[in-house]
């Protein structure tokens, strides 16, 4: 199976149904299929073939998925860039990827414009800007008066599909390459987990760059046929709008985004009797903002927690919602066609309650990192994916992720593990968010620092922390430094950037 395939069956089964719904642009999924094929000839006018490299530099939109279904039906390899990085960094991944065409939107056109020279053919620069500057091509003149696509790329599963580039958060951004085959099992799997259905209206706020939107969120619902409604950026007051007017039924997001809405909106402020699916990934979701959002989907029956990596398409476990409360802090069991293990430092299984790196393997595992032999390879072991992350699992076989490996402080000699400090910080009444870290330190080699976002009101000081952490963990465990923020810094998925914490504060002291 390829990933057009699943266009092809949502259109012949429901050729009616609105399959996106992006601002005023609106399409079926008859429409759909018809713009995409007249999009692949516009593509293939320009000599674009199987294995070029199609980049996006834009907010969420339709033309984004356009662009990635003609892609992946044409053999191309769709790889969106992450409009949040720096020019530098965009640079370095053009450089890379070596793109045949490049299509961004108004709001990036001068930044695409300082990095298209590297693009492999000057003449793929595409803006979705009604008045494109001097220079760019408009988007619309790629489909134009184009008939649709009659040809049949010769596409197997093993081939391609997607590149899309880690956050950069451990070195510079690597592509990772995913296979047609990949998508298609993490869809498979997501389906399964979540229980999603036809009928269902899901609402996509998560950045298309990123593999959970794209894949889990977006991909998956192509497969069913069901509805999509692209929000171009997250916005808490418009999401609750849209979620009451549209009656949506899924909602996806990252704890981050879930806190900014209570932030925003009150409970019952809008109708969300509608939404019967909650989905939360990229980083840890408290128990207490698990039971505050509940208040406004009351519907929903609990939250999906989802872990996962990039390199797995992305996803890898699922805590099922009906557990959402009774296992306080797992990410679930792993998917069903999904192997995982827990190994130590010698690469032997650890027991049940032994921390040990998470490895996978799989159909949803990478073909590796584009370009980057050597990479792969220290990741890719005899058919596993070494993850660098660590967990344990209880007796049932829940995974409980407490860190990556990177991240560990150790301390004295004794390894100290900065997300079982987090979730305690976290039940303290006044903290909305935590990010435990290590700093160098003459005697002990590392010491435990913590960086804190307080709730809007509330002034606990450093004491006060401390206090609520003593008889919750040992004294060795403890900060030794407390850090008050408005904000923590943080990537384009929500992930805390832990070394941007590290990098300040050891250049502080």
């Amino acid at each position: 199976m390829i990933i057009g395939r699943f266009l092809d069956l949502a259109a012949a089964r429901y050729p009616d149904k609105s399959a996106i719904v992006s601002g005023d642009r609106k399409f079926t999924y008859t429409q759909l299929r018809e713009w995409v094929q007249r999009l692949m000839t516009g593509f293939s006018k320009l000599g674009v073939r199987k294995g070029d490299r199609i980049c996006t530099l834009m907010e969420n939109c339709s033309e984004q998925i356009e662009i990635y279904l003609a892609a992946a039906r044409l053999g191309a390899v769709f790889t969106p860039l992450n409009f949040r990085l720096k020019e530098t960094e965009l640079l370095h991944i053009i450089q890379d990827a070596r793109p045949s065409v490049l299509v961004t939107d108004e709001n990036f056109e001068e930044t695409a414009w300082h990095i298209a020279p590297n693009l492999a053919k000057r003449r793929g620069l595409f803006s979705t800007s009604a008045s494109p500057r001097d220079g760019f091509h408009a988007y619309e003149s790629l489909v134009g008066d184009s008939v649709p696509f009659s040809g049949s790329p010769d596409l197997t599963a093993e081939d391609p599909c997607q590149i899309l580039y880690t956050s950069g958060t451990t070195g510079q951004p690597k592509g990772v390459v995913l296979t047609h085959e990949n998508v298609v099992w993490n869809t498979i799997n997501m389906l399964q987990a979540r229980g999603d259905r036809p009928e269902d209206v899901a609402l996509i706020v998560g950045p298309l760059f990123h593999a959970a939107a794209l894949n889990s969120h977006y991909t998956s619902r192509l497969a069913l046929g069901a509805t999509s409604i692209i929000m171009s950026k997250f916005d808490p007051v418009e999401l609750m709008e849209v979620i009451q007017n549209e009656r949506v039924t899924v909602v996806s997001g990252t704890p981050t985004m879930f806190i900014m809405l209570m932030e925003s909106c009150a409970a019952g402020q809008y109708d969300t009797s509608s939404v019967t699916t909650l989905t939360s990934g990229a980083d840890k979701l408290a128990d207490s903002t698990k039971k505050a959002i509940l208040e406004y989907f009351p519907g929903a029956g609990g939250i999906y927690d989802v872990y996962g990596c990039t390199e797995c398409s992305p996803c890898v476990t699922t805590l099922d919602k009906r557990d959402s409360l009774r296992k306080t802090g797992s990410v679930g069991r792993p998917l069903p066609f999904v192997e995982v293990k827990l190994l130590d430092d010698e690469g032997q299984p650890v027991p049940a309650g032994e921390p040990g790196e998470i490895v996978v393997r799989g159909p949803v595992v990478m073909k590796g990192y584009y370009g980057r032999p050597e990479e792969t390879a220290k990741v890719l072991k005899h058919g596993w994916l070494y993850t660098g992350d660590v967990a344990w699992a209880d007796e049932e076989g829940f995974l409980y992720v407490v860190d990556r490996k990177k991240d560990i402080i150790v301390s004295g000699g004794e390894n100290i593990f900065a997300r079982e400090v987090e979730e305690h910080l976290l039940t303290h009444p006044s903290v909305l968010k935590a990010a435990v870290f290590g700093l160098p330190d003459p005697k002990w080699g590392e010491k435990v620092a913590a960086a804190v976002v307080l709730k809007q009101g509330q002034s606990p000081d450093k004491k006060d922390l401390l206090k609520h952490l003593r008889g919750r963990i040992s004294n060795y465990k403890m900060p030794k430094e407390v850090f008050f923020l408005d904000q923590l810094p943080e990537g384009s998925t929500g992930k805390v950037q832990k070394q941007v914490l590290r990098e300040t504060y050891t250049a502080e002291a």
